[in-house]
């Protein structure tokens, strides 16, 4: 397959362990009015087994993707963000 040259490049911004995991971060982006493309190889969700292997993949252009990964929670090599949890006053 040829690809274009004016073709924006697309980049990975996330691995998800589960689909329903990647069609939540899908949404936001959907919401942002962020294009993206979701690559999920599960057989429509009946062969779940298969994501250990073939995980969801959340792709977006790549002028795109530093607002994508703030959105998302997840730093430049996909894995999410954790927030420190603050100290409970003694």
């Amino acid at each position: 397959m040829r690809r274009d040259s004016d073709e924006p490049d697309e980049v990975v911004v996330a691995r998800f362990r589960h689909r329903h995991e990647a069609e939540l971060a899908a949404g936001f982006l959907r919401d942002a009015g962020i294009p993206y493309r979701l690559q999920i190889d599960d057989a429509g969700g009946v062969d779940f087994g298969t994501t250990f292997s073939r995980p969801p993949v959340l792709w977006v252009r790549a002028d795109d993707a530093d607002e994508a990964r703030e959105l998302i929670g997840v730093d430049e090599t996909g894995a999410h963000a954790v927030d420190e949890p603050e100290e409970e006053p003694r």
